[in-house]
């Protein structure tokens, strides 16, 4: 076994533990959580490095007791620039409305993927090289 790959093994083990983490607090929420339709109020936007933006939505949304909350994404997309005014469907904690989620893969998903995947890269790059 190469010593130099350690590393690798260890952030791959931190990535995933901190996933099942992050997934199990997800799951707990999801089962949890009220469905609303909820309107684009705003569309946001940041430009990377080569020119290209990514547009994030502020979402506003009534709770059952009739109170107005927002929501922004937590992932952009390149997709959403025109989505002002639109209808989208809103997760939201009946204890804690602010704690909210837009009712799609990227915002649901998106970070725990990404956690996931860079776990599994760092399995793929210590185990590739035993």
């Amino acid at each position: 076994m190469n010593d130099k790959y350690i590393p690798f093994l260890v952030l791959a083990t931190l990535f995933i533990i901190f996933n099942l983490y992050i997934f199990t607090k997800k799951i707990l929420f999801l089962k949890s959580a009220i469905s609303t339709n909820g309107i684009v109020k705003k569309v946001g936007s940041e430009s990377s490095d080569n020119g290209a933006s990514v547009y994030f939505q502020t979402v506003e949304f009534n709770t059952e007791q009739g109170k107005i909350f927002t929501v922004s994404s937590v992932m952009g997309s390149g997709w959403d620039k025109d989505s002002k005014g639109n209808s989208v469907k809103v997760l939201y904690n009946a204890k804690d409305p602010s704690n909210a989620v837009i009712n799609d893969f990227k915002n649901i998903w998106g970070f725990e993927s990404i956690v996931f995947f860079l776990g599994c890269i760092g399995l793929f790059v210590y185990y590739g090289e035993l």
